[in-house]
């Protein structure tokens, strides 16, 4: 039989991006010759250390496997007043891949030794010190959780603008939301093992509030899998904001979702630019010439300064998560109307390092340059 010096565990959300290392061997008699490997459907092989074990790391091949659109959000949801079906859309491609993992192993008189399995990732990466088994027949969102905490979630909302919520799920027909604050609940349909619930495209006249109401300041949301509470039920802090004018953004978190925020409007514009260079036109007598060379063009420049002000500890474990999102991007569309996903611009995080905790102050605060895309100039 084939042995895993650790054995795998067929009921956990792996991370994609965290190392995903097998060490096994046989216990067949005497020496492997190789282990052939059938993964996503796609054949391999690997030779066996010295010792006769195998070593073998699954994260590059996962991660080649996921990611099938370079991280970027092409979701443009269409509202329906009524209609639960508007409010959760597929986000499956990208996010989650389950495979089937075959082991052969044979030996130098061509025995052998079979095994397999099922396994599920999600396209995010834990730290070491914020570690949480998840299971695939549990439900969560992909976001960031409470500290020290693995039920409980805060997301923050602000009305006029796009905002939605990414969630893994067992293969349930639907799931349900009970606002405590509101003794309100909602039935939505589930749409894949990781779905995306949209609460607004922009609008404040069509948004999942016409099915579950929110009140301005903290709504205390369950998260459940049916009409009856469980103890492994997870519990959304949502804080509703009116709307107010400031630099919105929303980035892949370390989960495979989408975080969003809006920052402070004091925010500032720096423009650089540069010469391309020039060419030589030395060729004309000095009364016919309009000098010794000629610009081709430049190069411009925007630079965003943004901040976002006395942030609490919840606040906090949300933005810090700019800082390492490979796809950030700027709203560039009109608050308070319909937006998709045109309104949105990639940028770049210029900040390279910020302090995400200080034990002299309760608050944090955060200053962030966003490069935005080089602007069109005229040119040679």
């Amino acid at each position: 039989m084939i042995v895993f010096t650790n054995p795998i565990d067929i009921y956990r959300v792996r991370m994609a991006y965290n190392n995903d290392v097998l060490n096994f061997y046989s216990t067949l008699p005497g020496k492997p010759k190789y282990c052939d490997l059938t993964f996503n459907n796609k054949p391999m092989r690997i030779y066996p250390a010295p010792d006769g074990t195998f070593f073998l790391n699954l994260k590059p091949y996962v991660t080649s496997y996921i990611n099938t659109r370079n991280f970027e959000d092409t979701l443009t949801p269409n509202l329906e007043g009524l209609n639960t079906n508007s409010y959760v859309y597929n986000f499956e491609n990208g996010s989650y891949f389950n495979t089937n993992l075959y082991f052969t192993i044979w030996m130098n008189d061509d025995a052998h030794d079979d095994n397999g399995y099922n396994l599920t990732w999600i396209s995010g990466a834990h730290q070491l010190d914020d570690y949480n088994r998840r299971t695939t027949s549990d439900y969560f969102l992909l976001s960031p959780n409470k500290a020290n905490s693995t039920q409980h979630y805060y997301l923050k909302y602000w009305e006029g603008y796009p905002f939605d919520v990414s969630l893994f799920m067992p293969n349930f027909t639907y799931f349900y939301l009970k606002n405590t604050t509101t003794a309100l609940s909602v039935k939505l349909p589930t749409k894949a093992r990781v779905s995306r619930l949209v609460f607004s495209d922009g609008r404040t006249d069509e948004t999942l509030e016409s099915l579950f109401p929110l009140v301005e300041g903290f709504n205390e949301i369950r998260f459940k899998k049916s009409t009856f509470d469980y103890s492994t039920d997870k519990f959304i802090t949502l804080e509703k904001v009116p709307y107010k004018k400031g630099v919105y953004l929303k980035w892949l978190n370390n989960y495979g979702g989408y975080s969003y925020w809006l920052f402070e409007n004091t925010y500032s514009i720096d423009r650089s630019t540069q010469q391309i260079g020039e060419l030589d036109r030395d060729y004309f007598n000095l009364e016919n010439s309009f000098g010794r060379t000629t610009q081709i063009g430049k190069e411009s420049m925007d630079t965003l300064k943004i901040t976002a002000e006395l942030l609490n500890d919840d606040e906090r474990r949300i933005v810090q998560g700019i800082l390492e999102s490979p796809k950030v991007y700027l709203f560039t569309g009109k608050p308070l109307s319909q937006n998709g996903k045109n309104n949105w611009m990639e940028v770049t995080l210029k900040t390279s390092n910020a302090r995400i905790k200080n034990p002299k102050q309760q608050l944090t605060n955060f200053t962030f340059d966003i490069e935005l895309p080089q602007r069109y100039t005229i040119t040679l």
